[in-house]
């Protein structure tokens, strides 16, 4: 499968990256997240379980929050999914 990535950047307000936040958070819930800048856009559609990372850093003048959610896509067939049948030969 191909590999694909998106990055965006700005500066904006905290209403605004709360907005971006709970958007995300929407997507994630209904199962399906789209990321759009300009003519670039990417869909997403994240396992059902997720790994979720939070990195903190509060310094005296500068604070960053860095969240990273990730998933692994189903690549292996279980057994459950397997369907095994004999042709009967005359």
């Amino acid at each position: 499968m191909a590999k694909d990535s998106f990055r965006f950047a700005r500066i904006g307000s905290r209403e605004e990256a709360a907005e971006y936040l709970a958007s995300l958070g929407q997507g994630l819930k209904r199962g399906e997240v789209s990321l759009e800048s300009g003519e670039r856009t990417l869909h997403l559609i994240p396992a059902a379980e997720l790994k979720i990372e939070l990195k903190v850093k509060d310094r005296d003048e500068k604070g960053k929050i860095t969240i990273e959610i990730g998933w692994k896509r189903k690549t292996t067939t279980r057994a459950a999914d397997l369907a095994v049948g004999t042709t009967a030969r005359p």
